[in-house]
């Protein structure tokens, strides 16, 4: 244990965060009381709500303005104490409100130094109140005058054996003589004692004997630190997050609206070839149709596509020439096309035979708008 520090609230919190240490919140008042009773260990389990209404008769006021808190508990026995609901209430917000955590809570006659069959006395002198630990988690604040009848009364209790010592704390010899005049004389030649201020009188075990932070003074969670500790990753990885939905929903939609315009434009040239019909899947039956044009010869004559290939470019250059239709089967593809003169058609027929394909003129004939023709392709 480290030198005694005072300071205010706000030199705690600093204290706190500094060392990282745990804030044990020790009680010195007459407000809280420590006593034992019997319970029925079938209601173990819920003994927190049913003590205070099992003890009605033994407290002065109502139980709904005192706060309860359990202690060690054996097969039929438990030790508790109470405190005003209030009180207790408003010390611990005032913590809550500085941002310090109060791990622990309990009356300081509980530190200090106790052992087994062994009753620890403190007197600080300043005022006339003695502190007596008694029992691992039972201790009370007794006027001095009073201690005599009040050690009496603690012998003839049934629940409590005689001790094998006395332990007497005082901070000066003066008061260590008064202490020990003050016990009955049933305890005094079992008495020791020693010479120790407030401060050094006290023993922090790991464990505390008694917590009053149970029930609706238990600690909460600790939120709000985590969140302080946790809040810059928490806000990058949410920015992170965002950016990364954003950006794939964004590009979610592009690829919507180009999925769109590609299957709008082969909507549209699966019926510039096929006007008429059912579509449901414009892409495979163009597929399907254009299968149709493959070559089934088996010497590997050339495909429609491969001729097509070759006369779309005369095709496109022929001035005047409309196409009337045109059929292919088994690498033989017939042409019937429209022009303004004869010399246009043998024109295009020759400009064909330069793709190195055949072109013969089957048939002619003359109407108003010009000649029309056949022609037989092979490749």
């Amino acid at each position: 244990m480290g030198p005694e520090v005072t300071g205010d609230i706000q030199e705690l919190k600093q204290a706190q965060l500094q060392s990282n240490a745990e804030i044990w919140l020790a009680l010195s008042t007459d407000q809280l009381v420590m006593s034992r009773t019997d319970f029925n260990p079938a209601e173990k389990k819920h003994i927190g709500k049913l003590l205070p209404y099992e003890l009605e008769d033994q407290i002065l006021g109502d139980v709904e303005d005192f706060h309860f808190a359990i202690g060690k508990m054996d097969e039929s026995k438990l030790n508790f104490a109470y405190v005003p609901k209030r009180w207790i209430t408003n010390i611990i917000d005032q913590f809550n409100d500085a941002q310090i955590e109060v791990v622990v809570c309990l009356p300081e006659p509980l530190l200090i130094p106790w052992e087994e069959h062994q009753w620890t006395l403190r007197w600080l002198g300043g005022d006339s109140v003695v502190e007596v630990r008694y029992a691992y988690d039972l201790c009370f604040r007794i006027h001095i005058g009073l201690l005599s009848s009040t050690l009496n009364a603690l012998l003839d209790d049934e629940e409590f054996s005689k001790p094998n010592q006395i332990k007497l704390f005082a901070q000066t010899f003066e008061d260590l003589q008064t202490l020990q005049d003050a016990l009955p004389d049933a305890l005094q030649d079992i008495a020791t004692s020693q010479q120790w201020d407030r401060w050094l009188s006290q023993s922090l075990d790991k464990l505390a004997p008694l917590n009053l932070r149970q029930q609706t003074l238990a600690r909460a969670l600790p939120v709000q630190r985590w969140w302080l500790q946790w809040k810059p990753a928490v806000i990058a990885a949410g920015v992170a997050a965002v950016t990364y939905f954003g950006v794939n929903w964004v590009e979610l939609l592009q690829l919507k609206y180009q999925h769109e315009r590609h299957l709008a434009a082969a909507e549209e040239a699966y019926r510039s070839v096929m006007p008429k019909g059912a579509m449901v899947d414009p892409v495979r039956q163009l597929t399907t149709q254009l299968e149709k044009y493959r070559s089934t010869d088996d010497s590997g004559g050339p495909s429609a596509i491969h001729m097509l290939s070759k006369i779309t470019p005369v095709l496109s250059s022929s001035e005047g020439l409309l196409i009337k239709n045109l059929y292919f089967n088994d690498g033989d593809m017939r042409l019937n096309v429209e022009s303004p003169s004869f010399q246009n058609i043998e024109k295009l027929r020759s400009d064909i035979e330069v793709q190195s394909m055949s072109a013969e003129l089957i048939n002619t004939s003359n109407n108003s708008t010009g000649v029309q023709a056949r022609l037989r392709i092979r490749g």
